[in-house]
């Protein structure tokens, strides 16, 4: 088997410890000028889909989300489209993982990452369920611990960076109670209050966190491989 090293490809050895080493580390030189398949067994390389600044995906990643995605969404696009718009999500979360890092004001615990993966065991239902997914996908369970992981980071990153400035008043609220007042049958504000302000708070900070991205984007070098 050839040792191929091309700008779309990893090539990875990993020990028991789940640290990385060179695969043909300890090999002398005179050795290394012929390769023979039967002397030395290469991992099989993982193709790099995409890269966000110096940050790459490989096709592992994307499949690994497209499974929790198809297991546990529900979701109903077709293959192609999910793919599409899973590699989109893993693009945007890098970014912001990127500048959650960078910023430092974030941080998460290993006990909050090992929360969320028990949670996430429970809604397979069964310890079995659980462990025969990861089998499936040929998945470790440290490689959906860093899964969780950079998603509650995100998830705390765009609270602290964009969901403390998206305040909204009751002027705000009752503004908009007035203006769709059909929707609500006739009822009092006070009933409708704290909906409103969440449906008007989501919507402040989905349009500010789109315009943070877009930002984000402008400034990153993105670069997706074609299959």
């Amino acid at each position: 088997m050839k040792l191929i090293f091309t700008a779309t490809a990893v090539h990875r050895s990993v020990n028991p410890a789940g640290c990385f080493r060179p695969a043909v580390a300890g090999i002398s030189l005179s050795f290394c000028l012929i390769v023979f398949s039967s002397v030395i067994q290469a991992e099989p390389v993982d193709r790099i889909v995409a890269a966000v600044n110096n940050d790459v995906i490989t096709a592992s990643d994307l499949a690994h989300a497209i499974a929790l995605n198809r297991r546990l969404g529900g979701t109903p696009e077709d293959t192609k489209t999910l793919e599409s718009n899973t590699l989109e999500g893993l693009i945007t979360r890098r970014l912001l993982v990127q500048e959650a890092r960078r910023l430092r004001f974030v941080e998460i615990s290993d006990e909050e990452i090992g929360a969320e993966r028990d949670k996430l065991k429970k809604r397979f239902g069964s310890d079995k369920a659980y462990a025969d997914f990861l089998a499936e996908q040929d998945m470790t369970e440290q490689e959906l611990s860093r899964m969780l992981g950079e998603r509650l980071l995100v998830e705390r990153f765009v609270e602290k960076k964009v969901g403390l400035f998206a305040r909204v008043s009751t002027d705000e609220a009752q503004r908009y109670f007035e203006e769709h007042a059909a929707e609500y049958k006739g009822k009092p504000f006070q009933d409708y209050q704290k909906t409103i302000t969440a449906l008007l708070t989501d919507r402040k900070i989905e349009s500010q966190l789109r315009q943070y991205l877009a930002e984000l984007r402008s400034k990153a070098d993105i670069r997706i491989n074609p299959h």
